[in-house]
């Protein structure tokens, strides 16, 4: 079960937000891939992601050498859908535009 404290508590990050955002518009990504998108060390994006797997928001599988993650698919509608509204309400914003254009240029030219 999601609390509310820590749910809010992780969005107020802007890496994590990031993240989330970045999960929002995939169905899953690799640590490579943020670190890719967002530009920035594997270290840095693991420890965000322990905060956002502790909060019950993502999941994580290994897939060989790689770990990836994807939004919780037990979330409930309630959590699930106030997590997508707020994540289309910063789609416009920087650095959000920037992501986004990244990581479509980086899929279309190939991901790890």
């Amino acid at each position: 079960m999601i609390n509310v404290t820590d749910f809010f508590k992780t969005l107020s990050d802007a890496t994590r937000l990031r993240c989330l955002f970045l999960l929002s518009r995939c169905e899953s990504l690799c640590v490579c891939d943020f670190m890719e998108i967002l530009q920035a060390p594997q270290s840095r994006i693991s420890r965000h992601f322990k905060y956002l797997r502790d909060a019950g928001l993502v999941v994580d599988e290994r897939k060989d050498q790689w770990v990836h993650y994807r939004l919780n698919p037990d979330l409930t509608s309630k959590w699930r859908d106030m997590l997508l509204q707020n994540m289309n309400h910063v789609a416009e914003q920087l650095p959000f535009v920037d992501d986004l254009k990244r990581l479509k240029s980086y899929q279309e030219n190939g991901c790890c």
